[in-house]
């Protein structure tokens, strides 16, 4: 019987990496989500809170309005605005910001990301001129079905999501393939304060963002060719930032505090409930571990 191959520079072997990036996070692969923790347990998931009070709006009568294009119109996002809460739960306020003349869904970015997540895991769907909620939803607006509601919406949004559906960013769909990986590196470094550069440097394996990263400057380098003036193009850390690390808090599973003197970035490390909501079990004694090595990456101040 041969020897396994050595774990690569990411910690794990070729093998063990496809094996975490084809499973499917409840029955197949080394990650698993725990969809029986209690409703108490997810009390720092505001996505949950937020998830569940877009449901119960959507259930009234009329549902929510929407645009022609389908996405929600600005009385509709007046309404969820008023409802609903940013941060984490310990300092969550109502989100109550002040709505340009003109604002669109897109401007408003977490409630672009829950309805799209939301009706992406048809829980709403479009009849006519709103959304409104389906039969799947209203069983999982109970207490005792917290655990399953947070595991579809993690999933939806870290393994499923169709990020063009919701940012004017790259889709970067080779990026966000590898939000397994991503997780594991939280779950390996994170049990002390990681800075968010540092932190990002070390989301993907080194051979993809490599490649992403190449990928990016030449659309970088073609849209100043075309607009010299134009927006940039967002770098596979920069897109990692914006779409995985950020989020996470709103899940819950870790924390962000502090902040970078010269970034105004702050830093992260895992919460009690990372490692009761997700676990990595590769079938191997010892498990696969990661070194925390590696430089700073460069990012710009997201927009």
């Amino acid at each position: 019987m041969s020897a396994p191959a050595p774990p690569s520079r990411e910690g794990l072997t070729a093998e063990q990496l496809e094996e975490l990036l084809v499973g499917d996070w409840l029955t197949v692969g080394p990650l698993r989500l725990n969809q029986d923790l209690s409703d108490e347990e997810f009390r720092p998931a505001v996505m949950l809170e937020n998830a569940r009070r877009f449901l119960r709006a959507a259930l009234e009568p009329g549902g929510l309005p929407a645009t022609a294009e389908g996405r929600l119109n600005r009385a509709a996002l007046e309404l969820l605005l008023d409802r609903m809460h940013w941060g984490a739960h310990d300092h969550a306020e109502p989100a109550g910001e002040e709505l340009a003349a003109d604002a669109r869904e897109t401007d408003v970015r977490p409630l672009a990301i829950t309805r799209v997540l939301l009706e992406r895991l048809h829980l709403i769907e479009r009849r006519a001129s709103a959304f409104h909620a389906t039969p799947l939803a209203v069983p999982l607006l109970a207490p005792e079905m917290a655990g399953r509601l947070l595991a579809k919406l993690f999933r939806g949004y870290f393994r499923d999501f169709d990020h063009s559906l919701a940012d004017p960013e790259d889709p970067a769909p080779d990026v966000h393939r590898h939000a397994e990986y991503s997780l594991w590196v939280v779950a390996q470094t994170c049990d002390t304060w990681r800075g968010t550069r540092e932190l990002v440097a070390r989301l993907l394996p080194a051979g993809v963002a490599a490649a992403e990263a190449a990928r990016l400057e030449r659309l970088q380098e073609a849209s100043i060719a075309a607009h010299p003036s134009g927006p940039f193009v967002a770098s596979p850390q920069e897109l990692l930032l914006i779409r995985f690390l950020t989020i996470l808090p709103d899940y819950g599973i870790v924390r962000a505090e502090g902040e970078d003197q010269d970034t105004r970035y702050p830093s992260y490390r895992k919460t009690p409930l990372f490692d009761r909501l997700i676990t990595f079990d590769f079938g191997v004694d010892p498990p696969p571990r990661l070194d925390w090595e590696g430089s700073p990456t460069h990012l710009r101040l997201v927009r």
